[in-house]
Parts: structure tokens; sequence; C-alpha cells
């Protein structure tokens, strides 16, 4: 079985990892996005799923572009299977069509619900109590094409993005490994998606990371922060600076205290009231420029944060 691998980001690197550990598969070849400049300092920063390939002595390849890229092509004729994973580029029907079998992709959700770009943080902003692992046929029409086979993954009220993602990690490879067998064995038929049940996820925006004490419920800011932790994080505006929420807790317990007040009522927590009367637990926060810090330290420097009413 000769695979190529599209992947990019961490969940890529991981479940690669997997593979190459637990299964005889040999990876002839990884694709990955190019190099690019990360952080303040625009350091040019490999993908980690290129590092892991280079480690392993995997080819790698990093286009620029795929469409009309003929020399790309031809490098993916003899492939059996092309496996994409967080690849974050639309594949074009050139690149479909190259191997000898199917280009298959693994996506977080259970299709056709939540297509596109942000299947795992929706699902957790939407208080979802599962979400699904669905192996699917591509198309050049985003997650439309015929399911292959899906796992169902339990969320827990507390899980974050990265938990899932590990929990992904856990069952991916096998269920991937699996499908690739059975894909070769004739044993395996795909399902058609019900385009009416179809609803979809954008790409995260800036709007999205923004935290309004007055307008936003206590669940939405909590599930806002378990999908947005690690990246890109929520935020709030103090004294016309953003102010990051790195750890917050909810209190679901509806109190008298004004909305959008901070307020201090014991020598441990700091708490913010929100619309519908419940408390936002501030454990620790990073104000924009400066450094992360627990709460009561950013209130040993910010003396009038206490007083303060978003």
């Amino acid at each position: 079985m000769k695979i190529a691998f599209f992947w990019t980001w961490e969940f890529s690197k991981n479940t690669l990892q997997w593979i190459l550990e637990l299964w005889n598969i040999e990876v002839w070849l990884v694709v990955s996005q190019p190099d690019k400049p990360i952080w303040r300092k625009k350091i040019i920063t490999p993908t980690p799923v290129k590092l892991l390939a280079e480690e392993k002595n995997i080819k790698v390849l990093q286009p620029e572009k795929l469409k009309a890229n003929t020399n790309f092509f031809k490098e993916l004729e003899w492939f059996d299977f092309l496996v994409v994973v967080a690849y974050w580029k639309i594949v074009p029907n050139e690149v479909l069509n190259a191997p000898k079998y199917w280009c298959i992709n693994i996506h977080g959700s259970i299709l056709p619900e939540y297509r596109w770009a942000s299947p795992i943080q929706e699902a957790i902003k939407n208080w979802d109590n599962e979400t699904w692992l669905t192996i699917m046929y591509m198309s050049e029409w985003m997650d439309e094409w015929d399911i292959l086979d899906i796992k169902k993954i339990n969320i827990d009220k507390t899980d974050k993005t990265k938990d899932i993602f590990e929990k992904f990690e856990k069952i991916g490879p096998k269920l991937l490994i699996d499908t690739l067998n059975w894909i070769l064995s004739w044993t395996l038929k795909s399902k058609k998606q019900d385009i009416s049940k179809a609803t979809y996820c954008s790409k995260i925006s800036k709007e999205d990371w923004e935290i309004n004490f007055q307008n936003d419920l206590s669940k939405d800011i909590f599930n806002k922060y378990n999908a947005y932790y690690d990246w890109p994080g929520i935020y709030t505006l103090y004294n016309g600076k953003k102010l990051n929420l790195e750890e917050i807790d909810i209190i679901n317990n509806e109190s008298d205290i004004t909305i959008g007040s901070v307020v201090k009522l014991d020598k441990k927590n700091i708490w913010i009231a929100t619309k519908d009367k419940n408390l936002i637990i501030l454990k620790k926060v990073k104000l924009e420029w400066k450094k992360s810090m627990d709460i009561l330290s950013f209130i040993n420097w910010n003396k009038e944060f206490l007083d303060y009413k978003f």
C-alpha cells in the first residue's frame, strides 16, 4: 500500500507518528504547506508534520500552489491513496484523480453536519456532548462526498479543542488503516451524505475571539474559552487594550451583582458577572504586550481592575 499524506499541523503530525509506530505502513511522501514566518519575530518555521517526516527520512514536498502544477501531479501518479488531514488548502481535481484508488479525507464531525473549517470548535461552542471522526472520499467540493467510516467520540463539559484532538489521535490511525484495507478488499460500501442536513462552520475570525460581558451568556463565554483554548484564545477589552482570558471557570449560580462588574468575594477568587447573572471566574490573564499572570498577581499591578465594569 503506497500512501502520500497531505498534512500540516500538530494533529496531523501526531496521527502520522501513531501510524508509523503501530502499523506496518510505508509512507512514501508527505505534502505539507510551505514554511512560514510565525510569532512577532517572523522566524521562518517548518510545519510540525514536515519535521516528523524529515526525522523519519520521508520525502517532503511543499508546493506553493496545487492548481496547474504539472510536475507535482506526476509525483502522485504511482500512489495507491492520498490521505488529506488538516491540510488547509483546496485540493484540485488534478490531485484527486492522481492516485490509483482514491483520495481520502479525515474530518472531525458527523458529516454532513459541521462541514468546512472548524468542526471541533463549533461542536464545543454549541455545547454538544459528542462529536465524530469521519473518513470520506474527497471531491473538489469540500466535505460533500461519500462517507466510508465514522466513529463517535464523547465531549466532556470541560473538554477543550486540544482534548478532542487527543481523542482523535487515539482512534484515528486505526480507523484510517482499517478503512484503507477494507477498500482494497472491496468489503466496504460508501454512504452518500444527506444534503438536507448539511450545516457549515467557517474559519475562525477575530470577531469570534472577543467576549462581551454585557451581551454574552456565561455558558457561551465558557464554551468559547474551551473551543479556542491555546489558539486563538479569547479576549475582552480593558481600558482600550486586549485582555486575554487564559484560564477561567464558571459558576452557574445567579447573583445580584451588576452585569460586567469585577468583584472579589474572597481572598483567592475574582469574578465577573454575566448577562444571565452567572459568574465567570478569572484565574489567569494576559494584558496586551504584557506577560501572562495569575489573576491575583495581575491585580497587584492593576489595582483599579477591581472597580472596573466591562
